[in-house]
């Protein structure tokens, strides 16, 4: 049973990652059919006294409980943050469960390209509605939506398709017969100029930043460093001759004085609210519940003057800390910080293992694609949640359990 089980939830698994960025309905029913299994696996392991408990079980656990403890004492109860906390909670579930699998080394490898590879098709279908037909007026993946949020998916794509291309380039052995070498260049290629395309300034900036950290961290000669480096800068500049769309938009809101779009003035709501409820927040998801007159009534409060041209509503908070502050509150954004301290330090800690085959430092380069586009972007957009909050979790889960089963055998 063990053995189906394994199965199962390995296909279920693989299913949901293809339909992730492209199929609404399907997505959803595979990623519960996976939890389901995984649970499953998990209460059969627990009956049969086999189950490992880690520092990161413990984290992950802490995770889901305070974000519950959110939920039921929320500052603005009664309206979308028992919502917000099953999205929280299938992303967290999805790494949490994916770190304690274990498979095979292939298996491992084939999961990590089928997360790249299940972006092209989506991506193919975004540029050609925003492109050529024009029924989009930005680059969007179909399931995951927003310019902001696709843009923040194709990052931590390009990080790993660019560290699995390079975990293979040996210049000393490089052949033009190499087709699938060549394939993987254009791949990461494609991510990186569709990065570009989208506009989003932020994704740009990781994009840039990410790609010359995998160059320098994962290329196995200081001449591959050299030329990947080089090219990434020359694709920068050619982008600000050209005055690309995402050139344009820096430039424009430059202009006019207003760099941030705005977030500065979102942030402001953020920080206001953050005071209604301190401890545990209002609730996953009730960020575009706050209103000014509670704004007005909480800064008048405290004797302060309260200027409505100080803040700005977009939807959400354009920053991953300040939502988690004013969300999950004081203890919620502790929460995230020490998420993010333990999962660089694991990524830190297992390097020199990993940059000893290619297959680890691929998995490695997925890790470190989603921490930098989760924690890197997240200063000013709000980069954990819904399709590339499940991604991040994913590239963690995948790491953490290969680490977990194969870094004390290297």
């Amino acid at each position: 049973m063990i053995k189906n089980l394994k199965t199962l939830d390995l296909f279920m698994l693989s299913l949901m990652i293809v339909s992730l960025p492209s199929v609404e309905a399907p997505k959803n029913f595979f990623l519960v059919g996976y939890l389901i299994t995984r649970t499953i696996f998990e209460f059969i392991e627990w009956k049969q006294r086999k189950i490992k408990w880690t520092h990161w079980d413990s984290l992950f656990l802490i995770f889901v409980s305070t974000a519950f403890l959110s939920t039921i004492f929320a500052g603005m109860p009664h309206l979308e943050e028992w919502k917000g906390y099953s999205v929280l909670l299938t992303a967290i579930l999805t790494g949490w469960f994916l770190s304690r699998a274990q498979y095979s080394r292939e298996n491992y490898q084939g999961l990590f390209i089928i997360i790249v590879l299940s972006t092209i098709p989506p991506l193919l279908v975004g540029l050609y509605q925003y492109l050529i037909i024009h029924t989009k007026l930005n680059l969007q993946l179909y399931s995951v939506g927003h310019v902001n949020h696709s843009a923040i998916y194709l990052v931590m794509i390009f990080g790993a398709s660019l560290g699995w291309f390079l975990s293979h380039l040996n210049l000393d052995k490089f052949k033009l017969s190499n087709l699938n070498l060549i394939a993987l260049g254009i791949l990461s290629l494609f991510f990186f100029v569709s990065l570009i395309i989208g506009e989003s300034r932020a994704a740009f900036g990781a994009g840039i930043t990410l790609g010359l950290l995998i160059i320098n961290f994962v290329a196995k000669s200081k001449k591959i460093k050299l030329i990947g480096s080089a090219l990434i800068i020359l694709i920068v500049f050619t982008s600000i001759i050209l005055k690309t769309g995402v050139i344009e938009k820096q430039i424009s809101n430059q202009e006019a004085n207003n760099i941030l779009s705005s977030r500065d003035k979102v942030w402001n709501v953020s920080l206001e609210a953050s005071r209604f409820s301190p401890l545990l927040g209002l609730g996953l998801s009730n960020w575009h519940f706050i209103t000014l007159d509670q704004l007005k009534k909480s800064v008048e409060g405290r004797g302060k003057i309260f200027d409505v041209n100080d803040y700005y509503f977009p939807g959400h908070s354009h920053n991953h800390y300040l939502s988690a502050l004013v969300e999950r509150g004081i203890v919620g954004l502790l929460v995230t910080l020490t998420f993010m301290l333990l999962w660089i330090r694991h990524i830190i800690k297992t390097f020199n293992w990993a940059t000893k085959s290619k297959e680890s430092i691929r998995l490695w380069s997925g890790s470190l694609s989603a921490w930098v586009t989760t924690f890197g972007v997240g200063f000013v957009n709000t980069t954990f949640h819904h399709e590339h909050a499940i991604l991040a979790c994913l590239f963690l889960g995948i790491y953490l359990s290969y680490t977990r089963h194969y870094l004390a055998t290297k």
